[in-house]
């Protein structure tokens, strides 16, 4: 297990480098792997990445028909959660459509930050 949550953190940390290479035309910012880990470690209400590495593993194995569709449904899960009061089909959207609505991985860049 160890050695498999050091490897996810290495990937959730080096990706940031590559954030650029994201798609432009997509409305929803960074790395699909970054939502992952945002996702999980909210659903676990833990803000520990080797805590969350087994749901970290395991949603990485989903299949999505592009990085921008699997960042927009994990964003999309992650509003189900954040608006749980409010979870009409206009507030999960209006959260979707919020820029400033993400998690800390996707903010930094990656776990380890800029």
């Amino acid at each position: 297990m160890h050695a498999r949550s050091f490897a996810i953190g290495c990937v959730l940390f080096a990706s940031g480098a590559f954030a650029a290479q994201t798609a432009p035309s997509c409305p929803v910012p960074g790395e699909p792997i970054h939502w992952v880990a945002d996702w999980c470690m909210l659903t676990l209400q833990t803000d520990d990445e080797i805590a969350a590495s087994d749901c970290i593993a395991q949603q990485r194995t989903r299949r999505f028909a592009s990085a921008c569709a699997a960042k927009t449904h994990f964003k999309r899960e992650m509003c189900r959660v954040l608006r749980a009061g409010d979870a009409s089909a206009a507030a999960i959207d209006r959260c979707v459509a919020d820029p400033s609505v993400v998690g800390r991985t996707v903010r930094n860049g990656g776990v380890g930050g800029r």
